[in-house]
């Protein structure tokens, strides 16, 4: 199955612009919104990267059998 260009790359394209909003208001945002934002800039990842290893071990495990 043949994916276009966005469709491959839209998810690192939205981690790449959502790490560094999250580094930088943690860094220069003076408390408030600014750290809950940080917060949930910075967690998005690394669920992305829990689900993608969840899918991951699924996949092994079901061939397996």
């Amino acid at each position: 199955m043949r994916f276009g260009l966005s469709r491959i790359w839209r998810w690192p394209a939205a981690l790449a612009v959502l790490m560094p909003f999250g580094l930088l208001s943690a860094l220069l945002g003076q408390g408030g919104i600014w750290w809950v934002l940080s917060w949930v800039a910075l967690a998005v990842p690394l669920l992305v990267i829990a689900a993608a290893w969840q899918k991951r071990r699924r996949s092994v495990v079901s061939e397996q059998q």
